[in-house]
């Protein structure tokens, strides 16, 4: 895989204790701001730069998000998509939402200069009771993928216990994790080294 077939955020926290590194790798990465990473993350622009960024933070904890950009930004031909786009949210009880912690990469903490990464980290994850993000919603729009909108549409709002029984109930996501573990040719997380290795 390359730099270019993903998408690189970061989340940046005051907080470096191991306590709060372990809550976000196992239960994701909070946002007051809706299902928007744009709003509570910072996009790096150049993957290359990744490693310069993240030391030079202000911040104590620096979190790395690694998307998959087919999740984001999935392959149309003719109007139709080609590839799953996967939703990455969970709607939570007092109405913030958290954000897949599969998808997050990993987290250096500045204060002892190491990088730690999430062993639940994989790009195949299930995504039963999770919402879409607002870039993911824009782009159905812009590509006129009117079934995509209103299936995003439906979704929007929704508690994560109520998603995740219709989800289960319907096989909603079984294409997906099909396409994507056959992809990916994995069914479990990676086992990642220590270093800042992305």
């Amino acid at each position: 895989m390359t730099y270019t077939e993903y998408e690189y955020y970061i989340y940046e926290t005051k907080k470096s204790d191991s306590s709060t590194m372990n809550d976000a790798f196992n239960f994701g990465l909070i946002s007051t701001k809706g299902p928007d990473l744009d709003s509570c993350m910072m996009k790096v622009e150049d993957p290359t730069k990744l490693q310069s960024i993240i030391e030079y933070s202000k911040y104590k904890c620096v979190y790395v998000v690694k998307i998959p950009k087919m999740f984001l930004q999935p392959r149309v031909v003719d109007g139709e998509l080609k590839q799953i786009p996967m939703p990455m949210w969970e709607l939570n009880i007092d109405g913030t939402h958290s954000f897949k912690s599969s998808l997050i990469h990993g987290a250096y903490n500045k204060k002892i200069r190491e990088y730690f990464p999430n062993k639940f980290y994989n790009e195949v994850y299930n995504p039963n009771g999770l919402q879409f993000d607002l870039q993911q919603t824009e782009y159905f729009k812009k590509h006129n993928l009117t079934r995509w909108v209103k299936f995003d549409q439906y979704r929007t709002d929704k508690p994560f216990y109520s998603l995740k029984n219709i989800d289960r109930k319907h096989l909603i996501w079984k294409s997906a994790m099909t396409q994507y573990t056959d992809y990916y040719n994995k069914r479990i997380a990676k086992k990642l080294d220590r270093r800042i290795v992305f």
